[in-house]
């Protein structure tokens, strides 16, 4: 019952990550252009990208002219634009069926019986923290991967996500005998499995994408969007789930969330872009394009 010890115990980590973004986080290109200080941006953008001198001042005039017509709407008319273009649609289809997918293909209700599951076993509390560490070993996979030519965005969330699907297959097989017959061991190798793929795809490449596909006139109404999204259907997974899951069993509820898994893999397939290496005036140019996976 100690929750002083509890919250005392966090505060080294925080203040490793505060001394890293006061002393090893450059600041942006972008951020720089846009408050008037040109030169500064050009050097950074030479640092941090090896861009040559001419390239760096082409760009910095891409970012000063995007931003200046991002300036000139209002609030009403910037939220009206969401859904006007070729690149604004296809950014916002791409932005919300992420966040919904993530969701709806049932996180944070796999986790919570997950911990059902751990408290059966008398495996609560080490299974807490040994899930808390894979979840974080398998996201430094992801940041490892993500920038890597080999992958990137995309293959990591199609991988990651049929990964998912493939997990909510088993669970659904395991608790086709119903659930007091289901072996333990087989469910949680399966919900390891399932939050393994979920870090490695879903979990930070959603928000690394969203925070790029948007065009800057849209930008933050869409991503305040696409975040609404985000926490309503969590809530709405939650609060079925139990309901649900009396009503149907467990087997039929993972194997609904198997196919919405599958389907999700479909989507990122056809809506969702290669984004690594471009930037947000590449991205915005590609979206408007034919071809989204390069």
């Amino acid at each position: 019952g100690n929750w002083q010890g509890v919250f005392l115990a966090a505060l080294p980590l925080e203040a490793l990550m505060l001394l890293g973004a006061a002393t090893a986080i450059p600041e942006s290109p972008r951020w720089l252009a846009l408050r008037g200080r040109p030169e500064e941006a050009r050097g950074a953008l030479e640092q941090a990208q090896g861009m040559t001198g001419e390239e760096a001042v082409e760009e910095v005039r891409a970012m000063t002219a995007a931003a200046g017509e991002a300036g000139q709407a209002g609030p009403l008319e910037t939220a009206g634009k969401l859904f006007q273009g070729k690149a604004n649609q296809r950014a916002l289809t791409a932005g919300l069926g992420l966040v919904l997918f993530q969701q709806l293909s049932g996180q944070p209700s796999v986790l919570y019986y997950a911990n059902r599951i751990f408290d059966k076993a008398g495996l609560g509390f080490e299974a807490a923290v040994g899930v808390g560490v894979f979840k974080a070993v398998m996201t430094l996979v992801s940041v490892n991967l993500v920038e890597d030519p080999k992958w990137g965005r995309r293959p990591l969330l199609l991988f990651g996500t049929s990964g998912m699907a493939l997990s909510l297959a088993a669970l659904a097989a395991v608790f086709s005998g119903g659930a007091e017959s289901a072996n333990q061991a087989a469910i949680i190798g399966c919900v390891v499995a399932y939050v393994g793929c979920y870090q490695v795809g879903f979990g930070p490449i959603t928000w690394l994408v969203l925070s790029e596909i948007f065009p800057l006139q849209v930008r933050s109404a869409a991503v305040s969007l696409a975040t609404l999204a985000n926490f309503g259907s969590n809530l709405l997974v939650t609060l079925l789930f139990e309901a649900e899951r009396a009503a149907v069993g467990e087997s039929i509820l993972f194997g609904q969330f198997a196919l919405i898994a599958a389907a999700a893999v479909a989507f990122e397939n056809a809506k969702v872009p290669e984004t690594r290496g471009l930037t947000l005036e590449e991205i915005e140019a590609q979206m408007a394009g034919d071809d989204l996976t390069k």
